[in-house]
């Protein structure tokens, strides 16, 4: 029975494997036996990286709310970024 799991399980690798490693790049943890250091430091440093932007965004859109071309021109930018975060946050 294992033998025909590893079988299985290299077919899939075999098949899907560069959509595997397109999430990896991406930085979803896709058939990962152990988080490596650097992927890890990778990771965090993502994630400060977007959440940092968000946060920049939003407050960029509120100090210029009295000039409505500004703050819609950030607002525009901020939605679809919101909807990356969420869809990353969700695959991880």
């Amino acid at each position: 029975m294992k033998i025909k799991e590893q079988k299985l399980r290299g077919l899939s690798e075999i098949r899907f494997g560069s959509m595997i490693f397109l999430f990896r790049v991406a930085g979803i943890p896709l058939k990962l036996k152990q988080v490596s250091t650097i992927y890890a430091v990778y990771m965090i440093t993502v994630i400060v990286c977007s959440f940092s932007t968000f946060v920049g965004m939003f407050v960029g859109a509120y100090i210029h709310r009295d000039d409505l071309g500004r703050s819609m021109t950030s607002a525009r930018v901020l939605i679809p970024v919101v909807n990356v975060i969420w869809t990353f946050s969700y695959c991880r």
